[in-house]
């Protein structure tokens, strides 16, 4: 729910057609702001908001200021991981995260809301009962606990973030948000210098 990360979408989506075939894409929710129903304070919000200008300048990203205007912006991306997570138990998990985004930055739709998430998971046409009962599942839980630890195990402190996995290590490699050409000549020279 970073919006340097919905700036990322369409460099991400070419990035993960060019990889190498040995190499496997999997994205990690590293959880970002815990759970909480408390307002965001006005100069948060002023940050954030003038966060998806500088975006927009700079990268040409949409976005939908209404948000601002429309509703009461809460820091609290929990409940949107674990929708996620609830989405991937229908193989529905990168549909979901694109709904999600677009909900938020396009739709003016609080991300943290339980009727943003129901929506959501109908308009993807996920079994809602079935999607209902795993997103308050320990099930669920404990896949968001098990992939929080690995981000912060993996040294991930910001968002978007890539980190390469070659056998047992793990390295980071830099995002560039206009091309995927520096990232995937990164990535080649990684494997060529530690694959063995």
């Amino acid at each position: 729910m970073c919006s340097w990360c919905w700036a990322y979408q369409s460099t991400i989506s070419q990035l993960k057609q060019q990889l190498p075939g040995t190499i496997q894409f999997e994205y990690l929710l590293g959880g970002l702001a815990a759970d909480t129903e408390l307002p965001m304070p006005p100069e948060m919000a002023q940050k954030i908001e003038s966060i998806w200008r500088q975006i927009e300048q700079q990268l040409g990203t949409q976005f939908n200021y209404d948000f601002w205007r429309d509703c009461v912006p809460v820091r609290s991306t929990y409940p949107a991981c674990r929708v996620v997570i609830a989405a991937g138990f229908q193989d529905s998990y990168e549909a979901m995260l694109l709904a999600l985004q677009k909900a938020y930055y396009l739709r003016a739709m609080p991300p943290h809301r339980l009727e943003t998430h129901r929506q959501l998971a109908q308009e993807i046409g996920l079994d809602v009962a079935q999607f209902d009962k795993d997103i308050d599942s320990d099930l669920l839980n404990g896949v968001f606990d098990d992939q929080r630890s690995l981000a912060k195990s993996l040294g991930v402190h910001s968002y978007p973030s890539l980190v390469l996995q070659i056998h047992d290590s793990f390295f980071p490699v830099d995002v560039n948000y206009t091309s995927t050409e520096p990232t995937l000549k990164q990535i080649r020279e990684l494997i060529v210098s530690h694959w063995h």
